[in-house]
């Protein structure tokens, strides 16, 4: 797997020329050495690589309204798209997904949908970013502290230093660690427990996120965003133009 071929590929010019220095740096260089052993061992890593990078080629840099923080891809076949906390139409919708849809249900109304892609959310400005890009089949965070890490937090700087009035969804610990990179002066940062099973309970249902992010907008003379997904067709269709 080269992820500097692939970054080059799937990137749109914005993100590829802000994070450009950023993937010449060393840790992008053993980060690469580490992907490329892993598969001449034979693991099956997700998602497929031309989907690596979908959350940068389907929400261009200076469309991003809202960021929203997930930690590693799906572990099992046909599962991960690139985008943090989205399955691929067919599958079974996972725990924190389903907490997340119903919570929106709750918030403002909309059914919840039966399949699981974030496919739309990505065309509306929703930035869809997991801390580590990659995982391996059956192995959840088996590439956790490889230097994805690095990368997305770079990221994430990046969208505070560049753009205006984003929304930052932090949910969990994990989510909640990278509140020190954003500039609170001219972003919002909402904050709850991980939708999980395990914390849903414990404030993340009723958190209002998707609304408050909309009021935010509207505060500020901005469109605000359309979080119904549609039909899980439409947006199998449009995931399969990201291979």
């Amino acid at each position: 797997m080269d992820i500097s071929k692939q970054a080059k590929l799937q990137l749109s010019s914005t993100w590829f020329e802000a994070l450009d220095q950023e993937m010449r740096q060393d840790y992008w260089k053993t980060l690469q050495l580490f992907l490329m052993d892993r598969e001449s061992q034979g693991r099956v890593i997700y998602p497929p690589v031309g989907q690596l990078f979908s959350a940068f080629s389907l929400t261009d840099l200076d469309k991003v309204k809202v960021v929203i923080l997930g930690q590693d891809p799906y572990h099992g076949y046909g599962q991960a798209n690139g985008l943090a906390f989205s399955i691929n139409p067919g599958n079974k919708i996972p725990p924190s997904l389903r907490n997340i849809l119903m919570e929106l249900n709750l918030d403002l109304g909309i059914a919840v949908p039966s399949h699981g892609c974030l496919r739309k959310w990505a065309n509306e400005g929703v930035f869809l970013l997991n801390s580590a890009l990659t995982v391996e089949e059956s192995k959840p965070s088996a590439h956790a502290g490889q230097g994805w890490e690095t990368f997305t937090n770079a990221t994430i700087k990046t969208i505070s230093d560049s753009r205006q009035q984003v929304v930052f969804m932090l949910w969990g610990s994990i989510a909640r660690s990278k509140r020190t990179l954003v500039d609170e002066s001219k972003h919002l940062v909402l904050e709850a427990p991980h939708p999980s099973p395990l914390s849903c309970y414990r404030g993340f249902q009723g958190c209002q996120h998707f609304s408050k992010a909309n009021q935010y907008f509207k505060h500020n003379g901005l469109k605000q965003i359309d979080w119904a997904l549609g039909s899980a067709e439409d947006n199998s269709e449009q995931m399969m133009l990201t291979f």
